[in-house]
């Protein structure tokens, strides 16, 4: 199952903005951010694995 999440802190907690009336728009619930692009991961193992190998760069 594809997981699309949010391109500015990666959550999975995103929500359809404005009930896209405005065109196709996305807010996170955690950050707040509003976006029409989102990140899809093919599963949750492949978000995981992103996050680790990110925390692991920095």
């Amino acid at each position: 199952m594809a997981i699309e999440v949010c391109s500015d802190c990666f959550s999975p907690r995103i929500t359809p903005y404005m009930g896209y009336e405005t065109g196709k728009r996305f807010i996170c619930q955690d950050c707040e951010h509003i976006s029409v692009v989102t990140i899809e991961f093919q599963d949750i193992e492949a978000l995981v694995a992103f996050l680790q190998e990110r925390r692991d760069a920095s």
